[in-house]
């Protein structure tokens, strides 16, 4: 693999003139489902800063927000993870079902249930390591996004690669941290991993750290330090999920409605490619758009009907905890399943399928 590098004197005008054309899709279908889909999450957004606050005195299961992020469950979260199930355990090829997790995987459902029941005092660290897990799949997923994009404009340099990654991560790692150190999430009622004097003093520090290490990280993307800057769809990427994600951390206190703002946005992305890598096996979801809505809106309404609304309305603690330990492990299941049917690297038939499909649209 070699590197491309750009000569010093090139204009900029003539370096983005020569940034080829690496949508996944194309233009119009990448601008709306992979860019634009953002709108979701700003219309969320905005409904959450305008609905009644949330807050441990009155989450009752009729709360407006509560009901939002009901319908967003039932809508998009479920439907999106039935779509990993369609592309994968009920696809009739053996190729979309070749990296799937063995039936262990299955067992994560339990853990958190046995915990409620049998380590109750565990059960606050088991969802705090459950939202840093659900948090890093998020961007995981944002990640894979950015890697394709890499793939489809012919960059293979491993320092770009890792530059990029840096970008995308150190943007999306810092409002999480930042929430971590705030009085909301003081309010949340999780564990605290540090003295609540602490987390004050800190947040100047990473505030500091984290404009020194985005300002370095730029530099060496925009002055062509590492590979050559030609801007192009993976830049509009990484501006929109980054700026998106500090944006919703600074306007939300509250996790349900954080989670379900983020997610949006990543729930329309899934539902394109896979739909994608099924167009590139030939075939629609499920069979038909009307029988992959209809399944996806049905596990929605199993899932969410038990992991929101059961949880909002449960009327002891044990419940309500092995209500949420279990909606966390389908989510579990998810990641597992979701973190192997998509490596690109490892598994050239799902590029070329992506490929294929790209074609097929």
């Amino acid at each position: 693999m070699t590197t491309v590098a750009s000569p010093p004197a090139r204009p900029m005008a003539a370096t983005i003139a020569a940034a080829p054309a690496a949508w996944i899709v194309s233009r119009g279908q990448d601008l709306a489902w992979f860019q634009g889909s953002v709108l979701a999450g700003l219309a969320l957004l905005a409904f959450f800063v305008a609905a009644p606050h949330l807050d441990a005195t009155n989450a009752g299961p009729w709360h407006p927000v509560v009901l939002a992020v009901l319908l967003w469950g039932i809508v998009f979260d479920g439907t999106h993870v039935w779509g990993t199930y369609a592309r994968s355990y009920l696809a009739d090829d053996a190729a979309s079902r070749a990296t799937l997790p063995g039936r262990w995987a299955w067992a994560v459902l339990a853990v958190g249930p046995a915990i409620a029941l049998g380590a109750a005092p565990w059960f606050g660290f088991f969802l705090v390591a459950a939202n840093l897990w659900g948090y890093w799949h998020l961007v995981r997923q944002h990640y894979g996004f950015l890697m394709l994009y890499r793939r489809r404009a012919g960059e293979h340099d491993r320092r770009g690669a890792r530059l990029d990654a840096l970008l995308l991560w150190v943007g999306c790692a810092y409002p999480y941290l930042r929430f971590s150190l705030s009085d909301a999430y003081v309010a949340s009622g999780l564990p605290l991993l540090l003295p609540p004097p602490m987390l004050a003093a800190l947040r100047l520090p990473l505030d500091l750290a984290f404009a020194a290490t985005a300002a370095g990280l730029a530099g060496l993307m925009l002055g062509g330090r590492i590979e050559a800057f030609r801007p192009g769809p993976k830049h509009l990427l990484l501006a929109v999920v980054t700026g998106f994600h500090i944006l919703v951390f600074a306007a939300l206190d509250n996790l349900l409605a954080i989670l379900a703002t983020l997610t949006i946005f990543h729930n329309l992305q899934y539902h394109r490619i896979v739909w994608q890598y099924e167009r590139g096996r030939g075939r629609v979801p499920s069979g038909s758009l009307a029988r992959y809505l209809a399944l996806g809106l049905a596990f929605g309404a199993v899932w969410y009907g038990a992991r929101v609304f059961g949880v909002a309305a449960a009327s002891s603690e044990p419940l309500r905890n092995v209500l949420l330990g279990l909606g966390w492990g389908v989510a579990f299941h998810h990641y597992l399943v979701d973190a192997r049917i998509w490596r690109i690297r490892r598994s050239p038939e799902v590029a070329r399928t992506l490929d294929d499909g790209a074609r097929a649209s």
